[in-house]
């Protein structure tokens, strides 16, 4: 009796974290503002949460729109708030306002904003 109490409470506990907390994979299309022509362009962001970093890939064939793509941080800044700053190697901007990500939890769905996004607005991601 004890081992099965342990086993739905840690399946409670694991479920109730996942909820709270943005693992797994989650994608976002939305309008950007086009490095170079300044043209409103969509694009597709990957996001890949794992329990302290994140992963951004970004879906397009101009490698010029794939900055800031790899590798962040992941910090929990308040309750249902996290920042994800880019950690990664490669070509990213050094505006905080594009290099840093924020996520956060409402009503059991997760919401990103990003001053690279054209919308100001907090972006439903949908769990893949």
């Amino acid at each position: 009796m004890k081992r099965m109490a342990y086993i739905l409470l840690l399946i409670v506990f694991s479920n109730g974290y996942a909820q709270r907390n943005p693992l797994g994979n989650y994608s976002l299309i939305t309008k950007i503002e086009e490095i170079g022509s300044g043209n409103i362009v969509s694009l597709k962001f990957d996001f890949y949460f794992r329990h302290d970093k994140a992963f951004l890939r970004i879906d397009t064939d101009n490698s010029l729109e794939a900055y800031c793509e790899g590798p962040y941080s992941i910090k929990n800044n308040k309750n249902k708030l996290w920042v994800l700053k880019y950690t990664g190697e490669g070509i990213c901007s050094s505006d905080s306002r594009i290099n840093t990500i924020y996520v956060k939890n409402a009503n059991r769905y997760f919401y990103v904003k990003s001053g690279r996004f054209e919308s100001n607005q907090w972006l439903k991601l949908k769990k893949e």
